[in-house]
């Protein structure tokens, strides 16, 4: 009787656990047979949702429910992947996407499942978390296959240094897992967009700044994400970009989070902060990936103002920075 009791106590803790799913190799492992299933189905007790995976209640499934009823259904090898590991481990982001990605071993065929998508993987093992239930990639793994796989540029940044800006992985640590991803789509694109990042870049519009501003009209090189405190030590703010020389200050505005009135305010005490210290703050937005040699002529001015003794280098015959090459 009690040995009835105490699986009857595991089953329970097990579903528990997996939010509610349940396999059917594990149901008969606790003594609950496929006839007791089919029972408990047409009573609307419970419901199939893969063959041979059921949830213990009815209606529609939420979202660590449907995780664990598509790792059920391909068995213990495989692991979350892609933006299910990336929702799974926090990572903020516009994941928009509800199919369930898995990664399977590549000697693994199996049939589709609706709303499961499945990659096949040469080293699987090697690329596994450890002490993660269900199994998942590495967060970096994750972010990577992710980005190479998104539409366009911009996207790719955003996956890649959204993280690196959350402080959930660095640029250094992502190019160290790219180059154990030979075979990754995009992943020159990806390698330069870290290696940016290695410089300071935290978001699509820095990199931008750097590639189309900065370096193609041989600006000065500023230094990237200063952290500065106010005189009593009670603020702390960090500067997008700084010529330290010239007290000169470059702030992109690029996320959405800029429209609040209270990131307005954070904004404004930046700056404010920069003019009680001698320094000028030019602002930019997202106007700046269709104008980046309006945004270098402003920069130059200011730089030559401020003593920069040297000329933009024009990108074209057009490019409006040319009245001030010499």
């Amino acid at each position: 009787m009690a040995e009835g009791v105490g699986r009857v106590d595991a089953f329970v803790e097990l579903r528990r656990r997996q939010q509610g799913t349940f396999s059917r190799a594990q149901a008969l492992a606790h003594g609950i047979t496929d006839k007791v299933l089919g029972r408990r189905c047409r009573a609307l007790q419970i419901q199939r949702v893969h063959p041979g995976v059921y949830v213990d209640f009815t209606g529609p499934l939420p979202w660590g429910t449907r995780v664990w009823a598509a790792w059920l259904a391909y068995g213990p090898e495989a692991a979350l992947a892609g933006q299910t590991a990336l929702r799974q481990y926090g990572v903020e982001g516009r994941w928009i996407d509800d199919t369930i990605h898995l990664a399977l071993p590549h000697s693994r065929r199996v049939d589709g499942r609706p709303g499961v998508v499945v990659s096949r993987h040469r080293d699987l093992p090697a690329q596994l978390q450890g002490s993660r239930e269900p199994p998942m990639v590495r967060l970096e793994v994750a972010l990577l296959t992710t980005a190479s796989t998104a539409a366009d540029v911009s996207r790719k940044a955003a996956i890649l240094l959204d993280a690196c800006r959350q402080r959930r992985t660095t640029p250094a640590r992502l190019i160290g897992e790219l180059d154990a991803l030979p075979k990754l789509p995009t992943r020159r694109v990806l390698r330069q967009l870290l290696l940016d990042g290695v410089e300071g870049v935290q978001s699509f519009l820095e990199q931008v700044y750097l590639r189309r501003v900065e370096r193609l009209h041989r600006l000065p090189p500023g230094t990237r994400q200063v952290r500065v405190e106010s005189a009593d030590g009670g603020q702390v703010v960090y500067r997008d970009v700084e010529y330290t020389p010239y007290d000169l200050i470059v702030e992109l505005d690029g996320r959405a989070g800029h429209s609040d009135s209270l990131s307005q305010w954070r904004d404004m005490g930046r700056d404010n902060l920069a003019a009680l210290s001698g320094k000028v703050t030019l602002r930019f937005g997202y106007q700046l990936v269709a104008h980046p040699c309006e945004a270098a002529a402003q920069v130059a001015a200011a730089l030559r103002l401020r003593g920069w003794s040297r000329s933009p280098h024009p990108c074209s015959p057009t490019c409006p920075t040319l009245p001030l090459a010499g």
